[in-house]
Parts: C-alpha cells; structure tokens; sequence
C-alpha cells in the first residue's frame, strides 16, 4: 500500500529513524507516536526498501496479552500475515475452555515460522520468556501424509500419542 507510506518519506524524523535503523537495527527509540500512528509506522519501517535486506519476520512486542490482540487485529489491515503468538497463562492453560484456541494460536504461528514464509508476529514478553520447544524438534515431530498414500494406522496413531493427541474414535476438536 504505497499509498498510505509514501507521505512519510521526505519526512525528517522519518528518514531519520531509517537511517538509526540501518546502523543499528536492534536499538531505536521512536517518540511521540500516538496509537493509530504507532501501527502505521511499523508498516511503514516494514516497506523502506533500505531496510528490506531479505527480512522475513518481523516481530512486535507488548506488555499484555489483550493488548497484542488489539494489535494483531489492527495490524491485520497492513499485513495479512499477521499472527498472534499468545503467552500460556499458567492457571486457566489447563482449563481453556475456548478448545485449545491457544494451541492452535501458537501453532499457527510456529507453522509459519517452520515454513519460511514471511509473518508478523504479535506477541508479550511473556510469551517470550515461557521456555518453548526448540523450532528443529518441532520439525522433527511434524506428520506429513501425501494423498493416496499408504500409512499404517497403528504407527501412526502411536505416533499421534506420543506427540500428545487423545485417542477418540471421531475427532470433534484439535487435540483429538
């Protein structure tokens, strides 16, 4: 959407933030951005050609899980790739009563990240600070079934098992 980024470049303190950015990438601070503009900023830094360099992820960070949401939904208006990396709250995790929603949250973010294609990730600190299975074990653990082929179903619902699924003779939500 070059239309909405276009009116920033020429713009000082934007060229600016470009240029801290292309020295050290890791350690900007930019001030006086309300809400609304925060997002767009963000999408804007996203698109500068100068600091593309082959950047497949891009990662936001905030300090609540509600937050991240709003985020996520409002970002979702510059990049459909936008994904929600949720933190476990340790006392309701057990008791999700949404049917593993965030399980399937995380996965879907991992899913992205295992296969290369390019996301922004939502997520808190919290959720970064959880320990998480390395992506390479994740890897590893990944059931590819092709079409019209051949599995054993013992194996496979072992495997299953192991990996954490229930056993159920109809499955009616992830985890089974």
């Amino acid at each position: 959407m070059p239309t909405l980024t276009a009116p920033l470049r020429g713009f000082e303190p934007y060229e600016k933030l470009v240029r801290e950015l292309q020295h050290c990438p890791c350690a900007v601070t930019a001030e006086g951005c309300v809400d609304a503009q925060k997002l767009h900023l963000i999408h804007a830094l996203a698109q500068e050609p100068a600091l593309r360099s082959g950047a497949r992820f891009r990662l936001i960070l905030t300090y609540s899980d509600q937050r991240a949401r709003q985020i996520q939904d409002a970002f979702s208006f510059y990049d459909r790739t936008t994904v929600l990396f949720p933190a476990k709250d340790l006392i309701f995790y057990q008791a999700d009563l949404r049917g593993k929603e965030l399980d399937k949250e995380r996965i879907r973010c991992l899913r992205r990240l295992l296969e290369g294609k390019p996301a922004t990730i939502v997520t808190t600190f919290a959720a970064l600070m959880t320990p998480q299975v390395p992506l390479p074990e994740i890897r590893k653990a990944v059931i590819s079934i092709e079409k019209r082929q051949e599995i054993s179903l013992t194996e496979t619902a072992h495997r299953l098992a192991v990996l954490g699924y229930e056993k159920n003779y109809q499955v009616e939500r992830p985890g089974q």
